[in-house]
């Protein structure tokens, strides 16, 4: 066998009753589909032999046919998918990353296999969208949760929106869902609420907070967890995310206030479009107007409280003025500048950073329109 195979050969190498022998014949014999001198005759008769082999009553041997045939383009269909229709021990090697096995040939054994088989599936290194689909319906929670990490792993939207129903608030599931580069921005932030109401409810349970407390801290948080998704969302992704927060009562000032002060001038734009209702081109020149009137304006009809103003004011200048980039040392400058400019423009009010001002200012506005820390510019 080592030269050349002959018809000969299939019933002197049947006849060996030792299974590791034969399992050893098994991996030869594969092999020789991966070998481009072989014969057209002489793979037909390997062909017959893993054939026969594939039938074999020992374990052992078709194992060992399974482990050699993986990874390779040229087996037999015949074969592979009589070995991934096999127990599961034997299945597993070729279901983890056979190129053999079509899109169909998976979806096959996703609906008629074991939970072991589709775990297999799930973490092939390319997982189709319509066989992503067909896992999250087997409705395995393990299966989905392997899915889901599986950066190869396809899932189109309404596969998406079927794992954020059924598994949003399940974290094993929801982590790296939230972590996927693919997610559509308006289910991660679906995602960044249910994370949150976990949260709310660890803070309440565990450490005796208030529950006035742990809610606005809550949605602090969640307010700055949405405003970090949307760096590179294109603006039809924005605006259905703003309708969607809007919708659900979070398009809050703060929300708006933070996007501005962390120069993500494309939701503030979106923003206030779903709050006045006027068409974007119109929402662009008034809060890019080089004087004050146009923002004034637009920001009166919005209905964000005045204490906020100078705040937002402060956002649009430095965003001008520094022509702000996407560069993390860009936004490190930019964040920076904000802090000092915000603090020029309201008495009493302290903070070491953006955030925790951001945050003063939220509450700032909650308590008065006004407030006891009035702003002295506009």
């Amino acid at each position: 066998m080592a030269d050349k195979l002959s018809r000969a050969d299939i019933e002197r190498l049947m006849s060996d009753p030792s299974e590791d022998s034969r399992a050893d014949i098994a991996a030869k014999v594969a092999e020789r589909f991966a070998n481009v001198t072989v014969t057209p005759s002489e793979r037909q008769i390997a062909h017959d032999i893993l054939g026969y082999m594939v039938h074999d009553a020992a374990v052992l041997v078709r194992e060992s046919l399974s482990k050699s045939l993986r990874n390779l383009p040229g087996a037999p269909h015949d074969i592979v998918m009589a070995l991934a229709r096999d127990i599961d021990d034997v299945a597993m090697p070729i279901l983890e990353e056979s190129p053999v096995l079509s899109e169909d040939d998976l979806i096959e054994i996703v609906v008629s296999g074991s939970v072991a088989k589709q775990k297999a599936i799930a973490a092939r290194p390319r997982v189709e969208a319509r066989l992503s689909a067909a896992l999250v319906n087997t409705e395995n929670r393990g299966v989905v949760a392997i899915l889901v990490a599986n950066d190869g792993a396809i899932l189109d939207q309404v596969t998406f929106e079927k794992v954020v129903d059924q598994y949003g608030d399940d974290e094993e599931i929801a982590d790296p869902l939230v972590r996927r580069a693919d997610l559509p921005i308006v289910l991660a932030e679906r995602l960044v609420t249910m994370v949150s109401d976990r949260l709310r409810e660890y803070l309440i349970d565990r450490h005796a907070i208030d529950e006035d407390m742990a809610r606005r801290l809550i949605e602090e948080s969640r307010e700055r967890s949405t405003i970090e998704l949307v760096d590179g969302v294109d603006m039809d992704d924005m605006t259905r995310l703003v309708r969607q927060l809007n919708d659900n009562k979070r398009l809050t000032p703060t929300i708006m206030l933070r996007a501005a002060c962390m120069g993500e001038m494309r939701f503030v734009e979106a923003g206030f479009g779903v709050l006045t209702g006027l068409p974007s081109p119109r929402v662009w020149r008034l809060i890019h107007d080089e004087g004050s009137l146009g923002f004034r304006a637009i920001y009166a009809r919005a209905g964000i409280p005045e204490a906020l103003y100078p705040a937002f004011r402060v956002a649009l200048d430095v965003y001008q003025e520094m022509e702000f980039a996407l560069e993390p040392s860009a936004r490190a400058r930019f964040r920076r500048r904000m802090l000092e400019r915000i603090l020029t423009q309201y008495e009493d009010l302290e903070a070491k950073d953006l955030d925790f001002l951001l945050n003063r200012l939220g509450r700032l506005a909650t308590a008065s329109s006004v407030g006891s820390a009035a702003p002295h510019a506009a």
